[in-house]
């Protein structure tokens, strides 16, 4: 099988992606701990990798800071300006790809959905397009077949990945997506509310907040 990294958060999307990538490829995770990442999305990733059976590299990157925790300056009508990091995805993905190469990856799996590349330009198909441009010229050892970064999620929305989602028998219950640190999720912060209105749309209730 060829192998994959699949880049975990701890949320539904990068959950979903991992369960996906677990059933084509060899998969191995990758999460980073930046400035202030909750301890609740670094529980979520442990216990999904735990419950996949794949092991996790984890990278920390202590400079690396969210708008919400950059001071004044980077603020924004959408409440996505929170969780804004500039070059986020072109530091994530490079560091992705220098473990690719030693691993002999062939495949750096990202969860960008479509909601993402709305906001996020870096999570785009046109940015990712780019990036793996740059890889086919930069990886030395690939003989001709380099490693490149693959986006099952990049044509869904958040009712199709939670389809996708309940089809792999990814453990949503286990997974946090919650911008606030808490015994549970705030239902007020954008990507609460996203997955509260996704649930809503197919008539269940999110067993990541029954919790």
């Amino acid at each position: 099988m060829d192998k994959a990294l699949v880049m975990l958060s701890g949320g539904l999307d990068s959950a979903t992606c991992l369960y996906w990538a677990r059933e084509k490829y060899d998969a191995t995770a990758i999460t980073f701990n930046y400035f202030g990442r909750l301890e609740n999305e670094k529980r979520a990733t442990a216990r999904l990798a735990e419950a996949a059976r794949v092991s996790v590299i984890e990278i920390d990157v202590p400079f690396v800071r969210e708008a919400a925790d950059a001071g004044d300056g980077f603020a924004g009508s959408d409440l996505k300006w929170a969780a804004y990091v500039p070059a986020r995805n072109m530091m994530f993905y490079s560091i992705a790809a220098h473990h690719a190469e030693y691993l002999g990856a062939k495949w750096i799996v990202g969860g960008h959905n479509v909601h993402d590349a709305s906001f996020f330009k870096d999570a785009s198909k046109g940015y990712i397009e780019k990036m793996n441009a740059l890889f086919r010229e930069s990886c030395l050892s690939c003989d001709g077949n380099p490693y490149q970064i693959v986006l099952p999620l990049a044509d869904m929305d958040r009712v199709q990945i939670i389809r996708l989602a309940q089809k792999l028998g990814v453990p949503i219950e286990i997974t946090w997506s919650c911008h606030a640190e808490g015994d549970r999720h705030c239902g007020r912060c954008y990507s609460c509310r996203q997955r509260l209105e996704a649930f809503g749309k197919i008539g269940i209730s999110d067993p990541a907040f029954s919790r």
